[in-house]
């Protein structure tokens, strides 16, 4: 006898004989391989049923003996999900009323209206949110289509299943997102939201065609009940003194580095959703919005129809800004203009890709920013990454057997063991690992006149290792986690 649960009955074979014959066989299909059929049953010896099942099918069965309780509950479960498809046509129909009659075919249709890739979706989808992941994958490989799911940085595969159902899948989610169904040569972008137990979900939709086929990206944009407070990002209570103080400046150009998926969009959200008072006009100009607050300003940047950040940045210092959060600093033209705002009384708070805080420095330089003006506009940089959580749940104590990252050996630090909460990782949830320089008048005078050796003075203080290990000992994170991270290597 198995247990149906945790097998997770293959969702390109649900469709192939729905409730109505579930219940009459008390059967379920669960994957189908090579022209054979698994099926749970609570009677795999009757030989009448797995004849009439192959006849619907067209397949040789393998039947399964499964608990009938639990069988139960699964068939009452495809009740549910054949209500929730009849549901979702009228969104099918809707949106197919938007698009030109002569693209829709019977076969398009037929490939957008499939049972199996709705109820794929809406199973790769929930996975997704109760999991907090960040993005979503659908992957064509050969005779195969991978789904993965990105949990705190790392990817992991939620299923494989026939590729088959490919077609019906982009086509189902070009339709949410409000994309060309019928194209399937050139890469397409498209957006959806949804709403779960009451929080709204925004999903950014990417497609690219690739050897096997089109590839789907799926960013997920949690509500902003989700965002973390400044002490659960990480942040030390000492530093955030520091840090608050720098933030509730009265003017002046903060900016936060780091790599792509470092979490700089968050850290800015959460520091701005305090500056946000009934007394300040904030504006932002992001691409895309990202973590959208109430009372906050924000302007979505499109560089297709010649809306750039440069462009935005102009309109939006003539509404009377206090706050100006620029999403990424990428040109010379957005920099200086943001620098200048900076110097003409507004807070400016900006995201920008150096490896450290000292290259903030370099980078404006390599711009074409002079350094007297970013010597009169710089009040801060923090530079941060993201390093996993060690899981509350299953975290123990152990000692180091090596030197590491200057501990010496016997020094007690945590690892996760792994267990169910953290899907037996050790694992679970994300912190900031940093270092952050705060400007003073010596360092804009340095700046203004040797900037190349205030940097190198700035990169040999630099804080981010030390900030690292403080967080392994305090048992949040582990030495393997921040050598993985920070790429540095463990001394033996």
């Amino acid at each position: 006898m198995i247990n149906i649960a945790p097998l997770r009955p293959d969702p390109s074979v649900a469709g192939l004989f729905g409730y109505e014959y579930s219940t009459r066989f008390q059967a379920l299909p669960i994957r189908s391989e090579d022209g054979r059929l698994w099926v749970a049953m609570a009677d795999p010896t009757n030989i009448g049923t797995i004849a009439d099942i192959a006849d619907i099918v067209c397949m040789h069965i393998v039947p399964v003996l499964a608990d009938a309780e639990e069988l139960r509950l699964h068939i009452s479960q495809l009740a549910t999900d054949a209500i929730n498809t009849i549901a979702s046509q009228f969104l099918v129909d809707a949106e197919l009323n938007k698009h030109n009659p002569d693209k829709i075919n019977a076969e398009l249709l037929a490939e957008i209206s499939a049972a199996p890739a709705v109820r794929f979706i809406d199973s790769v989808l929930e996975a997704a949110i109760v999991s907090n992941a960040s993005d979503i994958h659908i992957e064509p490989y050969g005779n195969r289509l991978r789904t993965r799911c990105r949990i705190d940085g790392h990817l992991r595969t939620y299923n494989s299943v026939e590729i088959s159902i490919l077609p019906n899948v982009l086509s189902r989610l070009k339709i949410m997102g409000g994309m060309d169904i019928a194209e399937r040569r050139r890469p397409q972008d498209g957006r959806f939201s949804m709403s779960l137990s009451g929080e709204k979900i925004e999903f950014r939709l990417s497609t690219l065609p690739t050897a096997f086929g089109e590839k789907a990206a799926i960013r997920l944009l949690y509500d902003q009940a989700r965002l973390l407070t400044k002490e659960e990002l990480g942040f030390f209570p000492e530093d955030l003194v520091q840090l608050t103080e720098l933030f509730h400046r009265p003017h002046g150009a903060i900016f936060v580095t780091g790599p792509t998926g470092s979490g700089k969009s968050t850290t800015l959200s959460r520091f701005m959703m305090e500056l946000n008072l009934e007394g300040k006009n904030i504006v932002t100009v992001e691409d895309p919005v990202e973590n959208p607050i109430m009372g906050v300003n924000h302007v979505n940047a499109e560089r297709a129809a010649g809306f750039s950040f440069a462009t935005i940045l102009r309109h939006i210092l003539r509404q009377d800004p206090d706050i100006i959060m620029v999403g990424e600093v990428r040109d010379e033209e957005t920099a200086a203009i943001a620098m200048q705002a900076a110097t003409t009384g507004h807070v400016v708070l900006c995201t920008i890709h150096t490896n450290d805080a000292a290259g903030i420095i370099e980078r404006l330089i390599d711009m074409g920013i002079e350094p007297y003006i970013s010597a009169h506009a710089l009040s801060g940089v923090i530079s941060q990454r993201l390093v996993r959580r060690i899981c509350a749940n299953c975290k123990i104590k152990k000692t180091t057997t090596v030197k590491a990252f200057g501990l010496p050996p016997g020094t007690t630090v945590y690892t996760g063991t792994g267990c169910t909460e953290c899907d037996n990782t050790g694992y679970r949830g994300r912190i900031a690992v940093y270092e952050y320089i705060i400007f003073d008048e010596n360092m804009h005078r340095e700046m203004s006149e040797e900037p190349y050796r205030l940097a190198a003075k700035l990169r040999s203080q630099s804080r981010l290792i030390e900030n690292a290990i403080k967080h392994v000992l305090a048992g949040n994170t582990t030495l393997d986690e921040i050598g993985t991270v920070l790429g540095a290597m463990v001394d033996t």
